[in-house]
């Protein structure tokens, strides 16, 4: 890549190698942009498989001054973490908590490199549920059974409904980028609203073709013969 790299371009290649480390395993449910309740912070990428892992970028644009404290956010909710950054933030990497992530950051020609192995978090069930909307976690807790192992039964819950949330828009995605190489615009697939927002576009070009073609039929008329009949009212 001749350009500076951005955040979608990091995305791209985290996403590429998720898929490489998952051959022979289902694809993972992913989501992109993933709030972590109540914190004001967003991991660009939470990614559910065997554990839970977030994925936060740093691009040449960005700066480190809410590092620490997304670093923090992210170890309270993430079995892993992994911060991607550009070349330019490694030296200001030194002198941060960073919270146990592992750090990536990208080389050409080689793609990601790993700096920092990072240890995993020890993340307690019920703090997954925090995670949750409100309506879900109600749910969750109301099936959560007493005499059950509540650590494991809440983290199954927060699974249960994280896939729910994400599956759909995760398969849609595998699906479109098998068999090549993953591109910019695939990562509007992961946006639960993606379709929505299709289908809002599509809608709105018929309406502007309507009234274009409407306009040309009135300039053709003339002021004095519209397009169309009134209906008299008797």
């Amino acid at each position: 890549m001749r350009h500076a790299m951005d955040e979608i371009d990091f995305k791209v290649e985290v996403l590429a190698w998720v898929r490489r480390a998952s051959r022979g395993r289902a694809l993972p449910v992913i989501a992109s942009e993933f709030s972590l309740n109540g914190t004001g912070i967003r991991a660009d990428l939470a990614v559910l498989s065997d554990c839970f892992l977030g994925v936060e970028i740093k691009s040449a644009s960005d700066t480190l001054k809410r590092l620490p404290s997304q670093m923090d956010g992210y170890s309270r909710y993430f079995d892993q973490t992994i911060l991607v950054v550009a070349s330019k933030h490694e030296a200001g990497l030194e002198t941060l908590n960073l919270c146990g992530a592992q750090v990536w950051t990208y080389r050409q020609p080689d793609g990601l490199a790993c700096l920092t192995q990072g240890k995993p978090n020890d993340v307690v069930g019920h703090t997954l549920l925090g995670l949750l909307t409100a309506e879900e976690e109600r749910r969750a807790i109301k099936r959560l059974a007493t005499g059950a192992d509540v650590h494991e039964a809440a983290r199954c819950e927060f699974e249960t409904a994280f896939k729910q949330r994400y599956a759909a828009t995760s398969a849609k995605f595998w699906e479109a980028v098998r068999g090549r190489t993953i591109r910019r615009d695939d990562l509007t697939i992961l946006s639960r609203f993606h379709e929505q927002r299709v289908q809002g576009r599509i809608a709105a070009a018929e309406e502007e073709r309507r009234w274009v073609a409407w306009a040309a039929r009135v300039a053709v008329a003339g002021p004095d013969h519209p397009p169309f009949q009134s209906s008299s009212v008797s």
